[in-house]
């Protein structure tokens, strides 16, 4: 698949990001903020509408009027409006496309998400295809958020492109952002020969299972540690959301006696640096896309092993989501060829 970049051809426009921005760090905020760098670079304005505010689920009008506020004081030529799995999400799609009508700015959908599609209600689905007629562009970031449309009745026609999420971040950053990390962290380092690394947003679930697989990674630690007693599990948890499955985490760690393995990295913090850093890095969500982690993993040469729920890059080692013995198989077949080497 060709990288179309959707934003490589605008210049000198007022452009509107409607999305989530850092901090947290997860995949849709980073491809934002490093896509209005991209933005600025071709000599556009940028203006950042946080959607992530509670008011879209509360006080939705209220919400909406500072929405038309923004646009008509800032003068807004195009919106990007990256927030489609969020509540209340196709209600305000359905004001943009009318308030586009009067202020006359060209409105592009950028969806990132596979999943949410398959749980709207038919209506809902109706109302979002009349909106659809009137937005200008559609982007999906790969292939399984457009397939999540097709597959549900979303009448996308000939409006849109597929694109991937991935933008590289600025490698000149890197010692700045490992100086930022406690040195708690850098002491864990240390004391680690065999080194691997996962990471989620927040601790987030799907049909009563968590999404990135944290548990999976605490449970294959604890297998893997027979063999290699020095191994270290680093779980980068940018925001921690569900406190109460957080605390069975490190209750399980404390049960298995993995204390002095794995370290916690909590707070919001850029990652990437790790992969340079790392021996491995594990990927064993439920579902994914065109992963940012996995991409920034690739390019700092670390090794990858990731379920295979989607298609993954060539240089993935992948493993049946559906037996962790293959996941701790695959883990320990890389720790095995690292240490012939």
């Amino acid at each position: 698949m060709t990288e179309t970049q959707y934003y490589g051809q605008i210049k000198n426009k007022k452009i509107s990001i409607f999305g989530i921005t850092p901090p947290p760090f997860g995949g849709v905020s980073i491809h934002i903020q490093r896509v209005a760098q991209k933005f600025k670079e071709n000599k556009n304005q940028v203006y950042h509408f946080k959607t992530e505010f509670r008011g879209r689920r509360y006080v939705l009008p209220f919400y909406l009027l500072y929405a038309a506020f923004f646009l008509i004081k800032n003068k807004i030529d195009i919106v990007y409006y990256h927030s489609l799995s969020q509540p209340n999400s196709f209600t305000e799609i359905s004001f943009l496309v009318q308030l586009k009508k009067l202020l006359r700015f060209n409105l592009v959908l950028v969806e990132h998400n596979c999943q949410h599609m398959y749980k709207r209600k038919k209506r809902q689905i109706k109302h979002f295809n009349r909106a659809l007629k009137n937005v200008n562009h559609l982007v999906f970031m790969g292939k399984l958020p457009h397939k999540s449309y097709t597959d549900n009745g979303v009448n996308i026609n000939k409006k849109y492109t597929i694109d991937h999420a991935f933008l590289p971040p600025d490698i000149t950053q890197a010692n700045n952002i490992l100086k930022s990390y406690p040195t708690a962290l850098h002491n864990f380092i240390k004391k680690h020969k065999t080194l691997l690394l996962a990471n989620a947003s927040n601790l987030s679930f799907t049909n009563g299972k968590e999404v990135y697989g944290l548990n999976k990674c605490i449970n294959a630690v604890s297998s893997l540690k027979q063999g290699y007693p020095y191994i270290g599990l680093i779980l980068a948890l940018s925001h921690i959301g569900n406190k109460e499955y957080f605390n069975k985490l490190l209750l399980n760690i404390k049960n298995l006696d993995l204390e002095k393995n794995i370290f916690f990295l909590t707070g919001r913090q850029e990652i990437w640096p790790l992969f340079k850093i790392v021996d491995i890095f594990l990927r064993p969500t439920l579902c994914d896309g065109a992963s940012i982690s996995v991409k920034e993993a690739i390019m700092c040469s670390a090794t990858v092993i990731a379920s295979n729920v989607c298609k993954r890059p060539s240089e993935v080692t992948t493993f049946d989501i559906k037996d962790e013995a293959d996941f701790i198989k695959k883990i320990k077949n890389e720790i095995r060829q690292r240490q012939e080497k």
